[in-house]
């Protein structure tokens, strides 16, 4: 497994949590600096990022996968676990360029439900018409 660590904010306080990671077995570890300590699995590693932020209303998750306009594609998701992902800009088509990894710092339009990113989604895909 992999290891990387990402910024969460709770109570207006920054701390790290620990992600322990297999794209190949689709699971995260996460692990809180109070010692809370939980396996997720899911279809990628996106969808699993989901499941802790939904365990989790109150954290903010400072990272790329919690942006309201990443969302991986099928081929991100297939081909890379779930670990890349498209960063998407209304009225435009998503290239290679716009790949950025889900655990990457992130601080601004970060949302806490994978329902926002979809709706997000779905309005970007709108703005392509």
């Amino acid at each position: 497994m992999e290891t990387t660590k990402i910024t969460i904010v709770i109570d207006n306080h920054e701390e790290q949590a620990k992600l322990q990671y297999d794209a190949a077995k689709m699971v995260i570890i996460f692990t809180m600096k109070n010692g809370f300590r939980k396996r997720y699995e899911s279809e990628d590693l996106y969808l699993c990022l989901a499941k802790i932020r939904l365990d989790f209303p109150h954290v903010k998750f400072l990272c790329k996968g919690a942006k309201l306009n990443v969302t991986p594609s099928r081929m991100c998701s297939q081909m890379s676990g779930g670990f890349v992902a498209y960063e998407l800009k209304m009225g435009k088509s998503a290239t290679f360029d716009d790949i950025v990894y889900i655990f990457d710092y992130e601080e601004t339009n970060i949302v806490n439900t994978l329902k926002e990113q979809r709706d997000f989604y779905k309005k970007w895909l709108q703005s392509l018409k």
